[in-house]
């Protein structure tokens, strides 16, 4: 009767889920429309078949087992997935397996519940590879901007298996299939290396990075670190080897040229101190080597040449007598710090001492240089403070080219000498220059130097505050009073420890009356008519 009814029940036979009831003779009783659609059959074929009759050899090994264990067993298989093949497709089942009873509790029939999960698990197999495509892209990406690659070694098959970025490191289209493939890409210096950290790692070993270079189908050479890892199956044996390899070629390329602009930046540095010992030689060659004796006159000069940074420039001084006793002084800065430079002070300094013994009014000195600079090419422009002095009345006339203004010291006071800057040499053929003239005093102190002293090359200091700092430090009691000492004292203590430019400091101070002679009496008044 159970049977009957359920050949009538609407429900089974419109269910989704497959149905099927089987006697103990694993005769089908009954079978839905569901059933019957997973073996393309349709549902009246299936009644009174044995399963050998209705399954396809490919269903039979899945299902005909499952029913023997019930009828026999009265066992319950929850949720049995399994794979079928039939006309050349596989279809994917999920089948539950429960017996009936009758009243004694015996076994009579077993009913097969059977799902087809075949598009669930193709949309899932879809899904999955587009996720795994999905991942990939992003694990390419991600090695592409890390500059690394993985890689693998399967020890069963010694088959290799290179990231797509990994490929693109080596120059490659494809992945190496085998590990010699890998070796034959590895420059022959490194190929023992290699071998060995492969090695390592084969047999369980602790294994560093490794190092190596990989000859590029190109001709380029990459430079790549390894590191690995073993894989193990469940009784621990070791199945294969992965791992990354980060590329080093940029950091390695870049590495080298740093070392190897070391190198030339020791070289140039090298020859730049040759070139500022040439320099330093030629400049201090040019000097006056010592300072002419003129009675009533303590003379004192100084010269600290710029350090690596600024480099040798052209700053001088000179102080000579004339032919008639008097005492001509000149400090001046050409413009520049090269070798050329310090040619050019040679120059500047001869011609200065040449106008000065045919006519030494500084006025006139300085217009005749100012032509020189600017009809030649190979001159700079040059600031110039020159000046001549009378020893025998202490006057002292002086012109100024774009020079600072030296310091009068005056019984414990420091002061600016008043006057005009007239333009630095080398600018106008048609410029001017004023003569101005001052009394010494007995002690009185006339400090001449360049801008070096004053105005510190790196910025820390401004002139003015370079001029103030001057002036306390000529005026201080603990200077020594001697010329030759007190010059050096002031450098030190107003110049800059570094980034320090050449300096030049010439001292003058009048320290009583001098003899005088006829010519000198005759040369004086001569120009005293000449300037009125």
């Amino acid at each position: 009767m159970w049977i009957t009814n359920m050949r009538q029940s609407a429900f089974l036979d419109g269910a989704p889920v497959g149905f099927a009831v089987f006697d103990r003779r694993m005769r089908v009783l009954y079978a839905n429309t569901a059933f019957a659609t997973v073996h393309d059959l349709p549902p009246y074929d299936h009644t009174g078949r044995t399963v050998d009759e209705l399954l396809p050899p490919g269903h039979l090994a899945a299902v005909k087992p499952g029913i023997a264990e019930v009828l026999r067993t009265g066992t319950v298989h929850r949720d049995v997935e399994t794979r079928v093949q039939a006309d050349n497709t596989t279809k994917h089942l999920l089948l539950n397996r429960f017996p009936l009873c009758d009243n004694d509790d015996e076994v009579v029939a077993a009913v097969v519940t059977v799902q087809d999960l075949t598009r669930t698990h193709a949309s899932a197999e879809l899904e999955g590879l587009r996720l795994q495509a999905w991942w990939t892209d992003r694990l390419d990406r991600a090695q592409q901007a890390g500059g690394t690659g993985s890689w693998e070694l399967d020890l069963r098959g010694g088959t290799v298996t290179w990231s797509a970025n990994l490929c693109r490191i080596a120059g490659v289209s494809r992945s190496p299939e085998n590990l010699q493939d890998v070796l034959d890409l590895v420059h022959d210096d490194d190929r023992e290396v290699v071998r060995a950290h492969f090695e390592a790692l084969r047999t369980n070993t602790p294994a560093t990075e490794v190092e190596f270079r990989l000859c590029r189908p190109d001709g380029r050479m990459a430079v790549v670190a390894s590191i690995g890892e073993t894989v193990t199956d469940d009784t621990g044996s070791v199945v294969a080897l992965r791992g990354m390899y980060v590329d080093r070629t940029a950091r390695r390329a870049a590495e080298a040229d740093a070392r190897a602009a070391v190198v030339r930046a020791n070289a140039v540095q090298s020859q730049l101190e040759d070139e500022r010992r040439v320099v330093l030689r030629l400049q201090r060659a040019m000097l006056p080597p010592a300072m002419p004796q003129v009675a009533g006159v303590e003379l004192a000069a100084g010269y600290q040449p710029a350090d690596g940074v600024a480099g040798v420039g052209g700053d001088f001084y000179d102080a000579f007598t004339l032919p008639d006793g008097r005492l001509a002084v000149a400090v001046g800065d050409v413009v520049g710090h090269d070798l050329e430079a310090a040619v050019t002070m040679g120059r500047i300094r001869s011609a200065i001492r040449a106008y000065a013994v045919h006519d030494p009014l500084p006025d006139r000195v300085l217009g005749k240089l100012n032509r020189l600079v600017c009809l030649s090419d190979d001159l700079s422009m040059t600031t110039v403070f020159y000046g001549v002095y009378t020893p025998w009345n202490g006057s002292f006339r002086y012109a100024n080219a774009g020079h600072p203004h030296p310091l009068l010291v005056r019984d414990g006071a420091a002061r600016l000498m008043p006057h005009r800057h007239g333009v630095i040499t080398g600018v106008s053929r048609d410029a001017r220059y004023l003569s101005f003239e001052t009394s010494l005093q007995p002690d009185d102190l006339l400090l001449c130097y360049t801008d070096g002293l004053v105005e510190h090359c790196d910025g820390g200091i401004d002139i003015d505050a370079g001029v103030e700092k001057l002036c306390r430090a000529v005026t201080s009691p603990h200077l020594p009073d001697r010329l030759g000492d007190l010059v050096p004292s002031v450098i030190r203590a107003v110049g800059p420890e570094s980034g320090r430019d050449d300096i030049c400091v010439l001292a003058l101070r009048r320290t009583g009356a001098a003899s005088t002679c006829h010519r000198a009496r005759q040369w004086h008044d001569q120009g005293q008519d000449e300037v009125r």
